[in-house]
């Protein structure tokens, strides 16, 4: 088995390779901690492929030039999911794009491109990140929506890979989240408490137990 992916600042402990998560929580706080989670990468020896439904291919990629500055984008893949098609820009991340949010195929076809490029290169590390599938559930069916994620994790877990999925859980029927979490190893959920952040994790082997105070600056 390849060595376990850490989470070096964050509450969490080391998951072993192949592990999805679901991150759930409201829209902001659950992108910014499932972005962490992807684009904290280990140096030299990991990769990441985002898929954005909520931001743009280039303002993700200058997010994280800005956020992360020792990042190497040449080790990131973007699909700008948003359907502006807006990734033109000079950078070394790799970007992608489909023409709407509804369009499922097109958003698994460029991901598996970059996951394949990135793998090509000699990165056989990587970690994922879809955010969200709640705006994805507002253009498609629950049930589209569960073979899409099984999909995507399927190529995790077959990869020794990392996955997140975003859901804001105030947007649906709490079987909704039971229902894609239950197609997930594991659930991270996080919260506004008293001015700052929480996080606790479901699911997940060998975690800390409860709610623990997370930091999600900047």
């Amino acid at each position: 088995m390849s060595e376990e992916y850490t989470f070096p600042d964050l509450p969490l402990n080391p998951v072993r390779p192949g592990t999805t998560v679901l991150v759930s929580g409201p829209g902001r706080p659950a992108s910014k901690l499932s972005r962490r989670l992807t684009l904290e990468l280990d140096e030299g020896t990991e990769g990441a492929v985002l898929i954005s439904t909520n931001t743009s291919g280039r303002s993700l990629a200058r997010e994280a030039a800005g956020t992360y500055p020792d990042l190497d984008l040449s080790r990131v893949g973007i699909v700008d999911a948003t359907g502006r098609g807006d990734i033109k820009m000079e950078t070394d991340a790799r970007m992608k794009a489909v023409s709407s949010t509804s369009d499922l195929t097109g958003i698994s076809i460029n991901f598996s491109i970059l996951f394949s490029a990135l793998a090509d290169d000699g990165i056989d590390r990587i970690r994922a990140c879809v955010d969200s599938l709640s705006l994805l559930l507002l253009y498609t069916k629950l049930p589209t929506i569960v073979r899409f994620t099984h999909s995507l994790g399927g190529r995790v877990n077959a990869t020794d890979g990392f996955g997140t999925f975003v859901l804001d859980p105030t947007m649906h029927d709490p079987q909704v989240e039971y229902t894609l979490g239950s197609v997930c190893d594991g659930v991270i959920e996080v919260r506004e408490h008293e001015g700052s952040y929480q996080m606790r994790t479901d699911g997940l082997v060998d975690q800390p137990n409860g709610w623990q105070p997370v930091d999600l600056s900047p």
